[in-house]
């Protein structure tokens, strides 16, 4: 492809910036506010930070949108440099403010520069797993025109599952109900939660529940192996897996083996979380998502 293309996206992708391997990238942080105080992620605050303050103090903390003049600067810096800009965002599902913001910035500067809003249905791993496979398509793409066509059959065939020991954190976020929050405290089990690309209208849906971790990580699997006999899909494109607290924990160690045991798939990507991601999920989550095309 001869045209020059940026990737922009915010720091909600479950990978560091580093894994994103393609040169031309522009990430914008999220603001997380704690306690009503405003913090980005740094060195510092991290999503370990965050859930350590969680586990040791009753601290309050939101996630907001992304800023409107921080999009802004990064399209005024480039908007001569390249001849297509390329955002992928956090799903309308999870933030409609931050969708709702990069429609009007590319209403703004359409006369400018053409600018493409990828509404992924997706947060955390999610957006990450969505970004590396829309990049690999971009490589791939011999036109625009190729390379657009793809990109809503990856958002629809891309699935995030959650084992969330604790789901007031995405209560108090907004992503799920009271009475789902209550679900593993009350059981004592580790509830499953999943954002599905196909579902544009809902957050975190309910996928199952398992009382150990490898009767969590079973439900995931179970569940992804339905959606590819669905689809009559063989070999999974691409999958992000994380854990928020404890990259080395067992928890992560065994979906890692119940994945190579039970599926196939072209790339395993282990992912990192950001500091913003760890406002809704609390301690003790882990996940991955699945892109199957």
């Amino acid at each position: 492809m001869d045209k020059k293309v940026l990737i922009l996206t915010g720091d909600n992708l479950g990978i560091k910036n580093e894994q994103i391997d393609y040169p031309d990238v522009a990430v914008v942080k999220y603001p997380v506010v704690i306690d009503e105080k405003e913090y980005f992620e740094d060195e510092k605050y991290t999503a370990q930070y965050l859930i350590e303050r969680f586990k040791k103090e009753k601290i309050t903390a939101r996630s907001q949108a992304l800023i409107r003049k921080d999009v802004v600067e990064v399209i005024e810096k480039n908007k001569d440099k390249y001849d297509l800009i390329v955002h992928v965002i956090m799903g309308s599902n999870m933030s409609a403010a931050t969708v709702q913001m990069a429609e009007g910035v590319r209403k703004e500067y359409e006369s400018t520069i053409p600018i493409i809003n990828i509404d992924t249905n997706q947060a955390s791993s999610g957006v990450g797993a969505v970004l590396l496979r829309v990049i690999e398509l971009l490589k791939e793409a011999d036109s625009i025109d190729e390379f657009i066509s793809q990109i809503d059959e990856v958002v629809k065939n891309t699935y995030s599952y959650y084992c969330v020991p604790d789901l007031n954190y995405l209560y108090r976020g907004g992503r799920i109900g009271r009475a789902q929050s209550l679900l593993g405290s009350v059981l004592k089990i580790i509830p499953v939660v999943g954002a599905f690309g196909e579902v544009t209208d809902s957050g975190f849906l309910p996928v199952g529940k398992g009382r150990t971790y490898q009767a969590a990580n079973k439900v995931i699997i179970n569940h992804i192996k339905q959606k590819m006999a669905q689809k009559k899909i063989d070999k999974i494109q691409l999958i992000n897996i994380l854990h928020f607290e404890n990259i080395d924990s067992d928890e992560l160690k065994d979906l890692e083996n119940q994945i190579n045991e039970n599926l196939t798939y072209r790339r395993l990507v282990h992912g990192h979380a950001r500091f913003v991601e760890a406002v809704h999920v609390g301690p003790g989550t882990w996940g991955g998502s699945f892109v199957l095309k």
